[in-house]
């Protein structure tokens, strides 16, 4: 094809099923699931700076 000529939309239908073939399926919002995170939250690592030393270390000044 030319890079002048224009696709027909059937042209580029074709084009898309010939490079990619079929789509999947669509996925419903019915069909999604809702997840939770079950893992509780770790503490803050030992090595961390506490409330104060980060409110003296990243305080404007």
């Amino acid at each position: 094809m030319e890079p002048d000529e224009l696709m027909t939309d059937s042209d580029a239908e074709q084009e898309r099923i010939a490079r990619f073939r079929a789509l999947p399926p669509r996925v419903r919002p019915d069909e999604m699931v809702e997840l939770a995170e079950t893992r509780s939250a770790q503490g803050r690592p030992a090595s961390a700076l506490t409330e104060d030393e980060q409110t003296v270390r990243y305080a404007a000044g």
